[in-house]
């Protein structure tokens, strides 16, 4: 369900649209699964650390921390926006673009082996922000966010 939800409203309403079930259920790029994965994974991340010390957000310098940051920064805005003129494919647009940001962090940036621990700290927290604007990005869209998949 949520493969073709999100097919429909990712697109702008007023185009037609062509409707592929090895797109719409793909892990990669602009669909459901990949947003719904993306935040499975920051559950995952979370989960595993536990509870965590001092985060230090001073040591989030690397530039896709940065970037994530960004990009946590722009969800609120992108929301008002997309109610204002009515175009929800905007905010699956910035979901899509959000989680392949969030996953080039996770390729980029250790957290759970993360030295020092107020680094650990802040990348744990930076990843529960992400955690947060994907579970939003997704139920604002009608799909469901799991915590594994």
């Amino acid at each position: 369900v949520a493969a073709v939800r999100y097919n429909m409203v990712r697109v702008q309403s007023e185009k037609a649209i062509t409707f592929r079930w090895e797109e719409a259920l793909s892990l990669e790029g602009n669909s459901a699964p990949f947003l719904q994965y993306a935040h499975a994974r920051a559950c995952s991340i979370l989960g595993k650390a536990g509870a965590h010390g001092p985060a230090d957000l001073r040591l989030l310098v690397h530039p896709q921390e940065q970037m994530l940051i960004r990009w946590i920064a722009k969800f609120p805005s992108t929301v008002r926006e997309s109610a204002e003129g009515r175009r929800v494919h905007a905010v699956a647009a910035y979901a899509a673009d959000f989680a392949s940001q969030f996953n080039q962090f996770y390729r980029d940036c250790p957290v759970l082996t993360a030295e020092p621990a107020g680094l650990r700290g802040a990348r744990i927290d930076l990843v529960d922000a992400s955690r947060i604007v994907l579970r939003n990005a997704l139920d604002g869209l009608g799909l469901s966010a799991p915590r594994e998949m």
